[in-house]
């Protein structure tokens, strides 16, 4: 992901985010709470997940998670960059599909929801076996044995084959504390379990396999990834083309991808023995982390395409290698600009700076996830000799519930610092905002949706109002 420090810049006392001055190109025209999206910065970020995993695997694939974000503008200049969308619902496929139609681009789409609609199962089927060279053509990921059997139904009823992927489930030791989105553990509610360890065991090389590999207490009825596979194999309405695997979002433990990556290549192997024939497609899902906090290392994309690559090299496949990415993508190509309304002592000593926006609809990921945003002042901003030093602030928001909080309330314990007090009419910038916000955007307590605004310095204006896709 682009370094964030090489777009921001301080001229005359103001913010600027990617050559643009947050204060008078944005907060003066458009007013706040408002994002603001760099197309520069989209474009270096699939351009790094591009040249880390194509250098030491030119056969890949990057595909963009459009519930991410699912402003058309924003997925239309994605377009430009990907052939592949990774989707959960017949509006995002229809939306590709309006853009291939538009770009004249033929695109590829992946269907991975837990629950897939009969309409939804029914367009991906209908898509693959159409001629028109732009209709967007699909694939569909196979999630539980009643997930198989309804897209078997609706490819009997239209008497065609449907290309799927079976959605594979590792069953390896992953902390949720640490991992909040952690989906590669034995009981995490997407995906089939890998239930013979054994055969993958033996095939490994990796020291103390056994102990992260965790056992299997129960063999389920149907749903486990191996039954499955066998049942598409035999089925006339399903097309085996490929398996997928996805560890969660936001993994920042290397030693997860070690053995995520190291389990799903060998049974791919293994698969692929037990047909007798190969697979096309290696679809390993996202993850790939973004760096939210200073304090908080991160594996870098290089280290983590590295170790995938020694893995497939050593299981000796060959597939059509898909990366799937949304927060990597987009996060930091986002800033949620917003402006204090008012200021508060407190008991502490420390002040709290009321924002005039609400984590509830515009930053849900600092509940559900407990992210930290960093925060950067924009206007007025002293010169280096001039700065003070400043009380604690905490940053809220501006609804009564006590969880409008910009910092968690398990980490209280952190306060903010601005080169100078903050008083209202003030500017603040809330950093890494591209990611998994305005699709969680709402009208909570009677407030307005943020306007969405993104930096474009190839267009004529250079900021471009967007409207919202649904």
């Amino acid at each position: 992901m682009s370094t964030l420090e090489q777009f921001f810049t301080i001229k005359n006392g103001s913010l600027f985010f990617d050559e643009i001055s947050l204060e008078n190109d944005v907060a003066k025209k458009y007013g706040t709470p408002t994002y603001v999206f760099s197309k520069r910065i989209i474009q270096k970020n699939i351009s790094e997940l591009k040249d880390a995993f194509q250098k030491y695997y030119p056969n890949t694939e990057i595909a963009y998670s459009t519930k991410n974000n699912l402003n058309y503008d924003l997925i239309s200049l994605i377009a430009e960059e990907v052939n592949y969308f990774e989707t959960t619902s017949l509006l995002e496929l229809l939306l590709v599909q309006k853009l291939a139609n538009e770009k004249n681009k033929p695109l590829n789409l992946i269907s991975t929801n837990l629950y897939k609609p009969e309409g939804l199962i029914q367009q991906m089927i209908e898509n693959e076996n159409l001629g028109n060279k732009n209709c967007v053509k699909g694939i569909i990921a196979i999630d539980s044995f009643q997930d198989m059997k309804n897209i078997e139904r609706v490819a009997k009823k239209l008497n065609k084959k449907a290309r799927v992927i079976v959605r594979v489930n590792p069953g390896t030791q992953m902390s949720r504390d640490s991992t909040v989105f952690a989906s590669a553990y034995p009981d995490a509610k997407c995906s089939l379990i890998i239930y013979d360890i054994d055969s993958i065991i033996s095939e490994s090389n990796e020291s103390r396999i056994d102990e992260w590999l965790l056992e299997r207490n129960y063999k389920p009825e149907y749903d486990f990834a191996e039954r499955i596979i066998e049942e598409v194999e035999e089925s006339k309405y399903l097309d085996l083309v490929g398996i997928h695997g996805h560890i969660g979002s936001q993994v920042t433990n290397i030693e997860y991808f070690n053995h995520f990556f190291e389990v799903i290549t060998i049974f791919y192997k293994l698969i692929e023995e037990k047909l007798g024939r190969k697979l096309d497609i290696l679809d390993l899902g996202g993850g790939y982390p973004v760096k939210y906090s200073p304090d908080v290392e991160i594996p870098s994309i290089d280290e983590i395409a590295k170790l995938l690559i020694e893995k497939i090299t050593k299981a000796k496949i060959n597939p059509l290698l898909i990366i799937e990415s949304g927060r990597f993508v987009t996060a930091s190509s986002g800033v949620l600009l917003s402006e204090i309304t008012l200021t508060k002592e407190n008991l502490s000593g420390g002040r709290i700076g009321v924002l005039d926006l609400s984590v509830y609809s515009d930053l849900l990921d600092v509940i559900v996830a407990k992210w930290h945003y960093e925060s950067r002042l924009v206007n007025n901003i002293p010169n280096e000799n001039e700065v003070l030093e400043t009380a604690n602030w905490e940053l809220v928001g501006s609804t009564n519930d006590t969880l409008d909080q910009i910092d968690p309330i398990s980490k209280f314990q952190f306060k903010r610092f601005f080169p100078r007090d903050l008083k209202s009419g003030d500017l603040i910038a809330i950093l890494n905002a591209g990611a998994y916000t305005t699709c969680f955007n709402s009208n909570y307590c009677g407030k307005p949706k943020p306007m969405i605004v993104l930096i474009d310095h190839q267009s004529k204006q250079k900021i471009k109002l967007l409207k919202r896709s649904y």
